[in-house]
């Protein structure tokens, strides 16, 4: 996965630097965790979701579905976008918004069911499937 991103100024993470920036949308907890960690390692990044405060991560609350929300968090600036809800299907929805509302190039989204994967990866976005990624890191540790 090769994902672009844009150090905030005077933090050096041993990443490189470009003129990217993340846009976490949706997800709750997950999404948050997401934002944090990237900012931790030096990125920028904005969360949209209808539950964000505002208190640790940069953003906004409001519906990542509405596209006077994403307009408003500055998604046209943005190089990556990860789209993170719990529901398979609105996941699709701002995928291709960001995709083609936004003109974002790079969109990761996650698949919440397995089957799912095929037909999100098949609209063009880079697709993580939580399901595999715990079922595997499950099996690792066992």
């Amino acid at each position: 996965m090769n994902w672009r991103l844009n150090r905030t100024r005077g933090e050096e993470t041993g990443h490189e630097a470009s003129d990217a920036e993340y846009h976490v949308l949706g997800g709750g907890p997950v999404g948050a965790s997401v934002a944090r960690r990237l900012r931790t390692e030096g990125y920028a990044v904005s969360v949209v979701d209808e539950s964000h405060d505002g208190s640790t991560l940069p953003g906004l609350r409001g519906d990542p579905t509405d596209v006077e929300t994403l307009r408003e968090a500055g998604l046209a600036d943005a190089s990556t976008a990860v789209v993170a809800s719990r529901c398979d299907g609105r996941n699709l929805l701002i995928a291709q918004l960001a995709r083609t509302r936004f003109e974002v190039p790079e969109v990761v989204v996650l698949a919440n069911v397995p089957n799912r994967y095929d037909a999100l990866a098949a609209a063009g976005h880079e697709v993580v499937c939580a399901t595999n990624v715990l079922s595997g890191a499950l099996a690792e540790r066992v």
